[in-house]
């Protein structure tokens, strides 16, 4: 997740031009962009699964995970939201991945506890 935020924050929101294409074609719902956002999710998704499969990650819907923890991070993924975050309060992206983590990780079992 870390590798993705820095480059698109290096990629993007460093050179203006190719900021503008990328704002463009997101606002247009260019197939490419799909696609990429598609690809991050999947390959968020295969991290999460092999987690889930070594125990890591407590996780019933592996797709829906990587959709969740992908939202979760939009701040720190989206060229357009990198830029407009980047001196507004909030988590830090280290603060980000930990609560996403938490949110994968194994629950402790309680018995007889009424929520």
């Amino acid at each position: 997740m870390t590798s993705i935020h820095h480059m698109n924050a290096e990629r993007y929101v460093g050179d203006s031009k190719l900021h503008e294409m990328v704002e463009v074609a997101m606002e247009e719902s260019w197939d490419v962009c799909v696609a990429h956002m598609e690809r991050i999710t999947e390959t968020i998704g295969s991290v999460i699964a092999e987690g889930a499969a070594t125990g890591e990650f407590e996780v019933s819907d592996v797709p829906l995970a990587a959709m969740c923890a992908c939202t979760g991070m939009m701040r720190f993924f989206h060229p357009q939201m990198i830029a407009q975050c980047a001196n507004k309060p909030g988590p830090s992206i280290d603060e980000m991945i930990d609560f996403v983590m938490a949110g994968l990780s194994p629950r402790a079992k309680t018995v007889g506890i009424i929520r």
